[in-house]
């Protein structure tokens, strides 16, 4: 510091440089709880669950947390495209899950597998396609257009199938999938890993996902550039449907059967993992690692409360708080920062 600089703050009212010590301690500690919180918390409330939650660390608990966090987990690291694009969320992973879920098992049941894929590809390029032409090229607001797609396709869905439940072959490649385990790991679990190292290296490595963390973070500056922003929009978009498309395998796959309102709260969940593990409701900032440790740290404190007894409502609640509390911090840290 100068002592002309030195000379300036010596003389500013104590009142002034007291708010200016406090910006900058709040900046450091949102910086610190965007960089590093999600790893201590996630740690700290997996110590606290094996230490005091009778059963948690048991085998065929820790079995079912996998189980139950790959597909909401498949479609939070989708998702987390959309939101680092700065388009907020996707709401019609809900149809998308559900959609994906029933074709799988029906048509597999009718013509077998690989065609059963290939109609769940067509139908998740359709809807991140239609998605990302209305966000990007259109301009529309993106929660009203996810929740739009997301009541014509669980309509769409609920008219064909007529709220049946479809069951898949109990010997069937479906089944199989959904009761292999390697290890204590069941299949889903590390197709989870493996998606979400795959979707991390797209967003950190190619051309693609650097546009879309740069659309993120100035929208104005990127199509400056040269930068086909539409594309980027549909492309973030199909990467989620992608994302809900898989999802809704290992959701079939993990009960066998599949319905129409399978997949309901999938949207809010995937958004809690996305925005606990850091990544900017705003845009441009946050990683797909980080939203796996969004989604064990959601799938744990979930799993604690269904062992201590606490029912359904005492779940959403507690979602509902991690989401206000995410968006806090991440306001504020936003506040700082360009403070």
């Amino acid at each position: 510091m100068s002592p002309e600089t030195a000379a300036a703050t010596s003389a500013r009212p104590p009142a002034a440089r007291i708010e200016e010590e406090l910006e900058v301690t709040a900046f450091k500690l949102s910086e610190w709880m965007a960089s590093q919180g999600i790893f201590i918390f996630t740690a700290a409330l997996v110590l606290f669950a094996v230490v005091f939650i009778d059963g948690f660390a048991s085998l065929p608990n820790l079995t079912d947390v996998f189980n139950r966090a790959a597909p909401i987990g498949i479609v939070a690291a989708g998702m987390t495209f959309v939101v680092i694009s700065g388009n907020y969320l996707d709401l019609s992973v809900v149809a998308q899950v559900a959609t994906a879920a029933v074709v799988l098992i029906a048509v597999t049941n009718a013509v077998g597998l690989l065609p059963a894929i290939a109609f769940a590809l067509l139908i998740a390029l359709a809807y991140g396609i239609v998605n990302g032409i209305a966000v990007g090229v259109f301009k529309a607001n993106a929660v009203i257009v996810t929740l739009s797609t997301t009541f014509i396709g669980l309509g769409l869905l609920r008219w064909l199938t007529g709220g049946s439940i479809y069951f898949g072959d109990s010997d069937g490649p479906i089944r199989t999938f959904g009761t292999t385990r390697i290890g204590p790991l069941p299949l889903s679990m590390i197709l989870f890993v493996v998606v979400t190292i795959v979707l991390s290296l797209v967003l950190t490595r190619t051309n693609f996902g650097f546009m879309v963390r740069a659309y993120g973070s100035n929208r104005e500056a990127t199509r400056l550039a040269g930068v086909n922003t539409p594309l980027v929009v549909i492309g973030a978009f199909t990467m989620s449907a992608l994302g809900a498309m898989l999802g809704g395998f290992v959701l079939a796959a993990f009960s066998n059967t599949a319905v129409s309102a399978m997949s309901d709260g999938y949207d809010f969940r995937a958004l809690a993992a996305i925005i606990v593990g850091g990544t900017s409701v705003f845009g441009g900032r946050g990683s797909v690692m980080r939203t796996l440790l969004g989604v064990i740290f959601v799938s744990v404190l979930t799993n604690i409360m269904v062992l201590t007894g606490l029912g359904f409502g005492f779940q959403q609640m507690a979602i509902g708080l991690l989401i206000v509390l995410a968006v806090t911090v991440d306001a504020l840290a936003r506040k700082t920062r360009a403070s």
